[in-house]
């Protein structure tokens, strides 16, 4: 799979819990049932994001590594395949202008803390990464996505097993605070070393800052990244509550402004993570084809 040669910025989708919370979704509750319980939503949303412009959809499936920590393997299989199976659907169909587009596995951390000082240890989380990996491959993914991790031997650990159980190409992002370092203490110079080491055709960042925050995150990556993709999905800014719900205030237009210095810095894919929408993706894909002119 040639995905970064084939794209002068390959544009990932938004946030698909965003989306499903706009649906009607219950706050707090999973939405990777929603793959089961309400498939014609989830896949609507990739639709959505498809039609807005991105190039590859990302399956409704962050949270099943949870769901495994939490004993119901056989629940998170059988919704991994159900996910994959909506995701590449909509995606069987050319995107505007013509474009080919991807789906990948979307997996995600654990949510517990792992090896001595947790209940779970590192060979129990690695079964539950083949397991998923092995499964989204069943479903004909055509690459993985880990993100959202912060703690660098889980990620290499998600990574390890991702490659070995599926033999699809394997992206991987952690989330990191302002300080530049993971909130279990990895800095940028560790992922981009645990990202060569397992052999991750891309790497980067995702989640927690909002476009202008992770400007230094993206800039140390791309510096020490000696020619590796380096990907990015922001935050639409941290969210305000109010009546109850979570209200992101970063509108399309503003994270579309930080998206373009994202770019310009030269990260090879970018996309929305917590608060973005398909608006969100529609404004990056004219600052992507007015680059292209």
């Amino acid at each position: 799979m040639r995905l970064f040669e084939e794209h002068d910025v390959v544009l990932f989708d938004a946030a698909m819990g965003t989306a499903l919370l706009a649906a009607g979704q219950p706050a707090g509750s999973g939405s990777e049932e929603m793959n089961i319980s309400s498939p014609e939503t989830v896949f609507n949303i990739h639709l959505e994001n498809i039609k807005a412009g991105c190039d590859v959809v990302t399956s409704n499936t962050f949270g099943i590594t949870q769901l495994m920590n939490r004993g119901e393997k056989d629940s998170a299989l059988k919704i991994i395949g159900e996910a994959v199976r909506l995701a590449k659907s909509a995606a069987s169909g050319d995107g505007p202008g013509g474009r080919k587009i991807l789906a990948c596995l979307d997996i995600g951390p654990s949510g517990a803390l792992l090896g001595p000082i947790g209940d779970t240890g590192y060979e129990a989380a690695e079964e539950y990464y083949l397991a998923q990996a092995e499964a989204g491959a069943l479903a004909d993914a055509d690459f993985i996505l880990l993100e959202t991790f912060a703690d660098l031997e889980e990620f290499r650990c998600a990574a390890r097993a991702a490659k070995k159980a599926s033999g699809l190409p394997v992206l991987g992002t952690m989330t990191f605070g302002e300080g530049g370092r993971s909130f279990m203490g990895a800095s940028t110079e560790d992922l981009i070393r645990a990202a060569r080491e397992e052999s991750l055709i891309a790497t980067g960042a995702n989640c927690t800052l909002d476009p202008a925050e992770i400007v230094p995150i993206v800039t140390d990556l791309i510096s020490l990244s000696d020619g590796l993709p380096i990907i990015v999905q922001p935050n639409a800014g941290q969210p305000v509550f109010a009546d109850g719900a979570a209200v992101y205030e970063t509108t399309a237009h503003a994270f579309a402004a930080g998206a373009k210095k994202l770019i310009d810095l030269g990260v090879s894919g970018i996309g929305g993570c917590c608060g973005t929408t398909p608006e969100t993706i529609s404004v990056i894909r004219d600052i992507i084809d007015r680059r292209q002119k």
